[in-house]
């Protein structure tokens, strides 16, 4: 058998070979490789830095212009445009079609401080809304109209993004969108603010940009317009050009570092600048140095101590525990290690756990087994009392064996709709989306079941769509719709009909629930369109009726996993339909990723619980 080296004589000669090697090559590569990584690195995020604020501002800029341009595509402006032309509405009534779209536009977009408007024939009558409580009229006449009114006459839908004093404007003349005429022209001035809202901008850095040219910039920090920074600000921009894309330029000037980085984009030129002083960004180089310098000076008499330490205070004691571990393993079970104290505090409590750990060892051997054992009945009693839905599914079974022994047809098939319940809502395979087949079928065995509960009060009608089986849909949607109209509908007549319909209505499908009852009031459209919206299900008013937590959840629910899923323009409705009747439309789009999963699903059976 091979013999090993000991720990202590390995200790010792790591720390007296391999210990100024080491630390003169760490010292070497701090002082001088070191040193060229951070200022590598510190340019590359500086750069990183002033990218990420040209695209986050102009990504800001993009999405006002795309605004913009739906002002045109809603035609609200150009309606009342052409009202006003043909003489079917006063110039009042222009003026407030035209300042009402403005506001529920731009007024509580806090993007936008100013949203102005004329019409081309009469650029001097101004259409505004603004967020600022000074006189707008006069800034807008001394400082925009001149801009604005260049841009009027010239034939193009095209937005244009001017920087005029300090502001940023979006000016864009509207176009009508069936013959192309052009009719007024739209002026936004931009939120400076807002358009790095959400970055975090490095104190250390000093930030400006300029649209189309440097005539005028517009700056996050004070530092950028002082004298000092001049000198490095006119190199910059004397680099600027509106044909550079994607392009990047660095220069110094004195103690301070600049970066000019420049973009195309469809509608503006867009130039970032970044100024930083090399005094703070390399200030940590100075401070490396005398830290180095300080480590050096106590690296010396601590590695001369080192050496005393391992050898008295870690291999000495580690030696006689050894010794000891290796008398236990041979069998001398509950053997102590004695003789004089440990060196240290870790040490003596190694040496009391130890002595403990060994006394007790005997008796953990001997009680061992008996514990395991005690331990796997334990386990059984445990599984012996558990009852799962594996376990209701299966007494469900036998019910419905007996029930059909018996010659109980009705009561067998009300234990088969009830245990197509059971699974549909315990979603075993925990799917996400479901074909609309098995949604059905989840709605036949309940319809079964209130079936037999109203009998001939209550008739169901069916309309679907074969087409559409396949459909992707969220599982339980269709289910709280015809409990709600049960509750709401069906049990406060007589007589009453659900109809449960399913079509194809342009790119949509449609899903729709209509009973027959009491007529909606005013009253139960605004509740009901407070609990789809969730806001109902907070209310604590006294004088507000109690509806039933679980069905206003539910229906509440399901306009919320709707609008998950496929966004704010779908979901469920709940109005009236007709005279006596309330229709529950859920609108969904027919061609959504989540409804492209090959999924093969069988025949439905229609008149199984019929």
């Amino acid at each position: 058998m091979k013999k090993t080296i000991s720990l202590r004589r390995r200790l010792l000669f790591l720390v007296v070979t391999f210990w100024m090697v080491p630390v003169m090559s760490i010292y070497i590569f701090m002082t001088v490789s070191y040193r060229n990584d951070i200022i590598e690195k510190t340019t590359a995020l500086m750069e990183d830095g002033l990218k990420n604020f040209t695209y986050f501002n102009a990504q800001r800029i993009d999405e006002a212009i795309d605004i913009s341009k739906k002002t045109s595509y809603e035609q609200v402006i150009e309606k009342a445009w052409r009202k006003y032309i043909k003489g079917t509405i006063s110039k009042s009534e222009l003026y407030r079609q035209i300042t009402g779209n403005l506001t529920s536009k731009f007024y509580n977009d806090n993007r936008f401080e100013i949203a102005v408007f004329y019409l081309s024939e009469e650029p001097d009558r101004i259409y505004y809304t603004k967020q600022k409580e000074a006189n707008y009229i006069d800034i807008y006449k001394n400082e925009v109209a001149e801009a604005a009114n260049r841009i009027t006459v010239q034939d193009t839908s095209d937005a244009h993004v001017r920087v005029i004093n300090g502001k940023i404007y979006i000016i864009r003349n509207l176009y009508t969108t069936t013959n192309y005429t052009k009719f007024g022209t739209l002026i936004l001035e931009l939120n400076k603010d807002k358009l790095i809202d959400g970055i975090a901008l490095n104190k250390n850095y000093e930030l400006g940009f300029f649209i189309n040219d440097t005539s005028s910039m517009i700056t996050y920090d004070k530092h950028l317009s002082e004298e000092s920074r001049a000198g490095i600000l006119t190199k910059l921009t004397e680099q600027y050009s509106k044909k550079s894309n994607h392009k990047i330029y660095q220069d110094k000037e004195n103690s301070y570092t600049g970066l000019l980085y420049q973009q195309k984009y469809d509608d503006f030129h867009f130039g970032a600048v970044l100024i930083a002083n090399e005094d703070v960004i390399f200030s940590e180089l100075q401070d490396l140095y005398r830290v180095m310098f300080l480590i050096m000076m106590i690296i010396i008499p601590v590695f001369i101590y080192m050496i005393y330490f391992i050898s008295h205070h870690i291999t000495k004691p580690m030696s006689k525990m050894v010794d000891a571990a290796k008398t236990l393993e041979k069998g001398d079970i509950g053997m102590q290690i004695e003789g004089e104290s440990m060196p240290n505090t870790e040490f003596d409590v190694l040496q009391d756990s130890f002595n403990k750990m060994s006394s007790e060892i005997k008796y953990l051997f001997n009680y061992a087994y008996n514990e395991k054992l005690a331990r796997k009945d334990a386990k059984i009693i445990a599984l012996q009392s558990q009852i799962n839905p594996h376990f209701l599914n299966n007494t469900l079974e036998m019910m419905n064996w007996q029930a059909r022994m018996a010659g109980d047809v009705t009561v067998s098939k009300m234990i088969e709709a009830l245990g197509t319940l059971l699974n549909y809502s315990m979603d075993r395979s925990n799917k996400k989306m479901i074909n609309l087949a098995e949604e059905l079928r989840c709605v036949d065995a309940y319809c079964y079941i209130i079936s037999m509960r109203f009998g001939k009060r209550l008739k169901i009608e069916k309309e679907v769509d074969g087409e559409l089986l396949q459909l992707q849909v969220p599982q339980l949607i269709l289910q709280p719709l015809i409990e709600n109209a049960v509750v709401h509908g069906v049990e406060t007549v007589k007589n009453g009909t659900i109809q449960i319909k399913v079509y194809k209505e342009k790119d949509n499908a449609i899903l729709q629930i209509i009973n027959t009852g009491k007529n909606m009031t005013s009253e139960d459209m605004n509740r009901v369109e407070s609990i789809l919206i969730g806001q109902y299900l907070h209310n604590t008013e006294k004088d507000v009726p109690n509806d039933s937590p679980h069905e206003s959840m539910g229906i509440h629910n399901v306009n919320e996993r709707i609008k998950l899923i496929y966004g704010d323009e779908y979901g469920l409705t709940i109005k009236p339909f007709s005279e006596g009747e309330t229709a529950s439309t859920i609108t969904i789009p027919l061609d959504c990723d989540q409804n492209k999963e090959d999924t093969k699903v069988p025949n439905l059976i229609w008149n199984k619980f019929d």
